[in-house]
């Protein structure tokens, strides 16, 4: 079994995922970042997989078809940004090859985001973030990404560990201690994320479980959060936890 990633444009990540004789690529953006990474790993990926469409995670998609003859899967409610061979939607599974790799579809940062889940591990494009989330800048719906996070990702194995499309730890987590000051465990995470970055090396992964002791768009419902977001939204006062979410991401675009 392998599983690797591999940064590139600064903070964007490629996944590589291999069993046995088959393996698959996860948002290449970059082409011959991800070529280089299958190459290192002596593997020839038959698929490819989008987290979303956006072009700095499937830019690359188009030259590793071309190059290792590739399937390419993803929601076609993205397709306006790369063309899919197969349609994720509807399906709670991928059978590719030796892989099976679970489907969650989270729809908010882009219509056709989804989670792909495999042997213990989440791949979450930039709906999930460490510390944070994705903003819905770019065709995406905050509404939608609120009912992602209470639906979908709020019933995940809290086990799962958390795989984003980039690597945005040190700014959201200090915007994560603003909201909460006392929160000792965003503290710790990003004492442990800066400790990483000084000795030039990747941040750990963090569990579902632990994003839901420093995240703020998994905390809207703690007393803590709510009181933070009423005191800096002009929505403030009592909201449901979906309304409380946007107005959380809304805060966020403005910082």
């Amino acid at each position: 079994m392998i599983f690797d990633r591999r940064r590139y444009h600064r903070d964007n990540y490629v996944y590589l995922l291999a069993e046995g004789e088959d393996s698959v690529l996860v948002d290449p953006g970059d082409a011959a970042v991800a070529l280089a990474l299958a190459a290192d790993h002596a593997v020839r990926p038959r698929f490819v997989l989008h987290t979303h469409g956006h072009l700095d995670h499937s830019g690359g998609s188009a030259e590793v078809r071309a190059a290792l003859g590739a399937e390419v899967l993803g929601h076609a409610a993205d397709a306006a940004w790369f063309a899919p061979d197969r349609d994720v939607a509807g399906h709670r599974t991928l059978a590719l090859g030796a892989l099976r790799v679970a489907v969650h579809e989270v729809p908010g940062h882009t219509p056709g985001s989804v989670l792909f889940a495999w042997r213990g591990k989440l791949l979450t494009g930039d709906t999930l973030f460490w510390g944070g989330c994705g903003n819905c800048r770019h065709g995406g719906d905050p509404a939608r990404l609120a009912q992602s996070f209470l639906g979908p990702i709020a019933a995940l194995d809290g086990a799962l560990e958390v795989h984003p499309g980039h690597d945005y730890a040190e700014a959201n987590l200090p915007f994560a201690l603003a909201l909460e000051p006392g929160n000792a465990a965003a503290r710790a995470r990003l004492e442990v994320v800066e400790r990483a970055r000084a000795a030039g090396a990747e941040p750990p992964a963090s569990t579902l479980a632990e994003e839901r002791e420093v995240n703020p768009f998994l905390r809207v419902a703690k007393p803590s959060i709510r009181d933070a977001i009423a005191a800096r939204s002009p929505e403030g006062g009592e909201l449901t936890d979906a309304a409380r979410f946007v107005a959380l991401r809304a805060l966020r675009d403005r910082l």
